[in-house]
């Protein structure tokens, strides 16, 4: 393989799959002319196609819906870590932290 280049591919949507196995099952196109249109393999949409047989229209995204949830609580808390490592660059923070706390002053 040396000296050539492979082709790259965009990346899909759920909804450029789902058009990709409606087209090939229902409409009888060849899965050759429907991957130069849509600029991915004839093999991802064999995939696609294979997925959608076995599990129907849940098969062919990328992620489930608990492992998108388990994302966005991940990027949620970074966010709120940067939001923190942020407000510690403050000087008015770093202020506040050093003060001491009052004494507890003895009754007679």
């Amino acid at each position: 393989m040396h000296g050539q280049f492979r082709k790259r591919y965009t990346q899909t949507t759920q909804e450029q799959k789902m058009y990709a196995v409606q087209e090939v099952l229902k409409n009888g196109r060849g899965r050759k002319e429907l991957a130069e249109e849509l600029n991915v393999s004839v093999n991802s949409i064999t995939t696609w196609i294979r997925k959608f047989k076995e599990t129907g229209k849940n098969g062919i995204t990328s992620y489930s819906q608990d492992e998108i949830m388990r994302l966005k609580e991940i990027e949620k808390k970074y966010n709120e870590q940067k939001e923190m490592e942020s407000l510690k660059k403050l000087p008015i923070y770093i202020h506040v932290k050093k003060l001491p706390y009052p004494k507890k002053v003895k009754k007679l």
